[in-house]
């Protein structure tokens, strides 16, 4: 593997010292003023790619978009806070200080509907904050059966079909919002030139790249890992934003704030996809905490940016939590909000994970959307180590990645279609619950199946395997089964033991007697050549 190294970006930023009783306050504006923008020019605030996924989906670009105006910000600055991050979404601004004098003079601006307080604390000494970037160049070639360890989380999705019809990703930009993603620029297992940017949303200084923690280069290898023989994600070819928002060792509502401003700044850039492994419900001062009546996608200002978002023509993943077998048990925020996929994690049996948190919102809705392999899932850590991990934090990327090969395969969806195609064709569509929600998701059966009016794509001899679990079943899908009637399959173990064979027999062939686990199958047709796939069976 060659490996390259150049400077991507660089800057500075001095920040001033705080005294070691700060405070951070939400404000809810009352509206966002006269900003110098008009929605008939909208690049002059958005990029050219969040423009055009908007036209391309017939989304307008409304008065929800334009930012706060500058005034507003001037005369909250001129107050002596410190303005942290605000959303033009939401109209908030999050604001530090620490002279609690600042709060009536806040209140009394004209345009401040009400604060409350979101953190409290002491913040980091000045610093300065460096940021670099270096490329890998990965030379690796890739086959279907190069998954590695890797293979189950992929195939329980039929994601590795997907790939197999050509989509892993490419074109589509993903923006992942987590902890911390130290040394995701140097692990071999990716090719760094797909991440694109990498920025800090939250009050620490240090570098995401290079201190604090390494969740987020965990949730990113299981969609950016590209290594043939030992781990392959699930969108290796997609380009990735990676955005921190998430403060370490502690937890209050800013981090929410964060959060918002860290998904508004995705949309600004054109993210098709945004992938958060985080979720709120109770902070470290009990008083801030949120309620299960609240989880209606409209009480809490980081759900309801989130279903805005939405709005906008991107697609959202959030991960569901890991409170089942806890207290709270049910989803986490933003999980709740309209028009966001929410992922609950199963084992590789098909079987909900414990810890999975369960539904429904409190409105009645459907909660989690979906499910993925969030149990033992295969990952890379920072030190660049293949390592096993669990958690509806893994299970989330997984089924965005997957999703990304999806909309790069039906590019003529929008992102409301996308979410109704991924929830139609899961395994518990006609009878969801508050558990597993509407099941397991089939990627492949969304690409092929009848309503798209869309045919796989790949040349005249490709042949695409379909495993339907619960039927038992082995799905063929080839050219030569439809032109030739002179076919045999033979089925082998992951060792090479045949154990099951059949010729000259329907598309469709039953599996029932074979015992879960990992299995090759070898076609071959009237003369043509021979076709291995690996397939697996739960």
């Amino acid at each position: 593997m060659k490996r390259s190294i150049f400077i991507f970006l660089f800057f500075c930023s001095f920040f001033s010292s705080y005294s070691s009783d700060t405070f951070m306050y939400c404000l809810i504006l009352k509206d966002k003023g006269n900003p110098p923008f008009s929605t008939e020019q909208p690049e002059m605030f958005l990029s050219v790619k969040s423009v055009q996924r908007r036209i391309k989906q017939g989304l307008a670009v409304d008065s929800i978009d334009l930012p706060i105006d500058r005034s507003y910000l001037e005369a909250i600055a001129n107050t002596g806070a410190d303005i942290r991050a605000y959303s033009k979404w939401v109209k908030t601004v999050t604001v530090c200080f620490s002279d609690l004098s600042l709060v009536p003079q806040l209140k009394n601006l004209p345009f401040v509907d009400t604060l409350y307080c979101v953190w409290k604390g002491s913040l980091p000494q000045q610093t300065m904050f460096h940021e670099e970037r270096y490329a890998l160049q990965n030379t690796a070639a890739n086959d279907l059966n190069s998954y590695g360890d890797g293979f189950t989380q992929i195939a329980l999705n039929n994601g590795h079909l997907l790939h197999d019809a050509g989509f892993r990703g490419k074109g589509m930009t993903i923006a992942v919002i987590d902890v911390g993603f130290v040394h995701a620029d140097l692990v071999d297992y990716f090719d760094s030139q797909r991440i694109k940017g990498v920025k800090n949303f939250n009050h620490e200084l240090n570098d995401p790249l290079r201190e604090g923690d390494d969740h987020g280069t965990k949730v990113l290898s299981c969609m950016l890992s590209d290594k043939s023989g030992e781990l392959i994600g699930v969108a290796p070819e997609a380009d990735y934003y990676l955005l921190r928002t998430e403060v370490t060792g502690e937890e209050y509502p800013v981090e929410e704030n964060y959060w918002v401003s860290a998904l508004e700044y995705a949309d600004s850039i054109g993210a098709d996809i945004v992938t958060s492994s985080l979720g709120y419900s109770e902070f470290d001062d009990s008083s801030m905490n949120h309620a299960h009546n609240q989880l209606d996608g409209k009480s809490v200002p980081i759900s309801i940016a989130a279903g805005l978002a939405a709005s906008r023509g991107m697609l959202l993943f959030n991960s569901a939590g890991n409170e089942g077998n806890k207290p709270w048990r049910k989803i986490m925020f933003p999980g709740d909000a309209l028009n966001m996929l929410t992922i609950g994690s199963i084992t590789q049996n098909l079987t909900r994970s414990p810890f999975s948190s369960v539904g429904l919102t409190s409105d009645g809705r459907i909660k989690p959307d979906l499910m993925a392999m969030g149990t033992n899932v295969t990952i890379v850590d920072d030190a660049g180590q293949i390592r096993t991990g669990s958690g509806t934090s893994f299970a989330t990327p997984i089924l965005a990645g997957l999703s990304a090969c999806l909309w790069q395969a039906l590019p003529e969806l929008t992102c409301f279609e996308i979410i109704e195609l991924l929830r139609e064709t899961a395994d518990a569509f006609s009878q969801p619950d508050s558990l597993m929600g509407f099941g397991i998701a089939d990627v492949y059966k969304a690409y092929t199946q009848n309503r798209t009016g869309l045919k796989p794509a790949g040349t005249e001899d490709a042949v695409y395997f379909y495993i339907n679990a619960r039927e038992n079943c082995l799905y063929l899908n080839s050219n030569h089964l439809q032109n030739n009637s002179q076919f045999v399959l033979d089925i082998y173990s992951g060792v090479g033991i045949k154990l099951l064979s059949a010729s000259n027999v329907s598309s469709s062939i039953n599996i029932s007697s074979l015992p879960k686990g990992i299995y090759i199958a070898r076609l071959q047709t009237g003369g043509k050549p021979v076709f291995i796939r690996k397939f697996i069976k739960m």
